[in-house]
């Protein structure tokens, strides 16, 4: 349990830069012309430890009424950045299963 805590502590300090980050790469990542590239694998790290960090704060039930340092935000507009980030790389996967590989 204090492991979960300690998730949930460091999450309401950095998950406002971690689900911007994956908002902006899976952005990128969907519209531009990188093929494979490590903006991917940042990009999942990214969502993976945010929803981890949100994951964490929801089960310890420490939810404060701001999250994030830089840029505070509520934690349903964590979650919903979060989402549109996971849509957008899942988007990408599938667009990219149709492509021929070279």
């Amino acid at each position: 349990m204090e492991l979960l805590i300690f998730f949930a502590t460091v999450g309401i300090k950095i998950n406002d830069l971690l689900a911007i980050f994956s908002v902006v790469s899976g952005f990128i990542l969907l519209f531009g012309s990188y093929s494979n590239s490590d903006l991917a694998n940042y990009s999942l790290v990214g969502l993976f430890l945010g929803v981890l960090f949100q994951g964490s704060m929801i089960i310890t039930g420490i939810l404060p009424a701001r999250i994030g340092v830089f840029v505070p935000m509520t934690p349903l507009v964590a979650n919903w950045l979060f989402g549109a980030a996971l849509f957008m790389v899942l988007i990408r996967l599938v667009l990219r299963r149709g492509q021929p590989r070279i």
